[in-house]
C-alpha cells in the first residue's frame, strides 16, 4: 500500500519541479529524418528529494547534471518506464496536478501516440512534433534549436526521397 503522506510529497513535487519534454534529434538513418525521445526530469541541488521521488514512483536513475555538475537530474526516459509506471502513475493523480496538468496531457498524448507507431507516418509525424513544440510553449525555460518550420520540412524532403526511390516504401 502507498504511503499517502509521501504519495503526496511526490505529485506536489511534480507539479512544481518537473519537466515533461520532447526532445527532436535529427538522425540521418530514420525513415524521416526525425527521433522523438520523450522525457520526465526532476533538478535539484540536493539528491534526497529525488531518491525519495524514485523510490515511490519505482524508476528513474539520478545523475549529475551534465553542465551543472553541482545539480542532480532524476530521468525517466524508457519508453517501457514511461508506458508501464510513469503514467499509470500520474493518470492514478491526474487530478492533483495543477500547473503541470496540460503539461503531463501532452506529454502522455505524445508518448502513447509513439506506443502506438504512429510516429512512423509521416503525417502523424508531424502532429507529434508540433505536439511536441506546443509542449515547450507551455515553459518559459524551454529552447528549441530549430523552428517548427525546418523540422517539417525535414520530413518533406524525407517524404519526397523516399517516393522518388524505387523499391523503398
Amino acid at each position: 500500500m502507498e504511503n499517502k503522506l509521501l504519495t503526496g510529497y511526490v505529485l506536489g513535487f511534480i507539479d512544481a519541479e518537473a519537466s515533461f519534454s520532447v526532445s527532436i534529434k535529427l538522425q540521418k538513418g530514420l525513415a524521416y529524418g526525425i527521433r522523438l525521445d520523450p522525457v520526465f526530469s526532476i533538478t535539484q541541488q540536493e539528491k534526497a528529494p529525488l531518491e525519495i521521488i524514485r523510490q515511490v514512483i519505482g524508476i528513474g536513475r539520478i545523475i549529475r547534471k551534465p553542465g551543472q555538475r553541482h545539480l542532480y537530474l532524476l530521468v525517466i526516459d524508457s519508453m517501457k518506464d514511461l508506458r508501464e509506471k510513469l503514467i499509470p502513475f500520474l493518470n492514478r493523480y491526474e487530478n492533483v496536478l495543477t500547473a503541470k496538468k496540460r503539461n503531463y496531457e501532452l506529454f502522455r498524448e505524445i508518448v502513447e501516440k509513439m506506443l502506438r507507431k504512429e510516429h512512423r507516418k509521416p503525417e502523424s509525424l508531424k502532429q507529434l512534433v508540433k505536439k511536441a513544440y506546443l509542449l515547450s510553449n507551455l515553459s518559459s525555460k524551454a529552447y528549441r534549436k530549430r523552428r517548427l518550420q525546418e523540422i517539417l520540412s525535414i520530413i518533406d524532403y524525407y517524404c519526397s526521397k523516399r517516393r522518388d526511390s524505387p523499391g523503398e516504401r
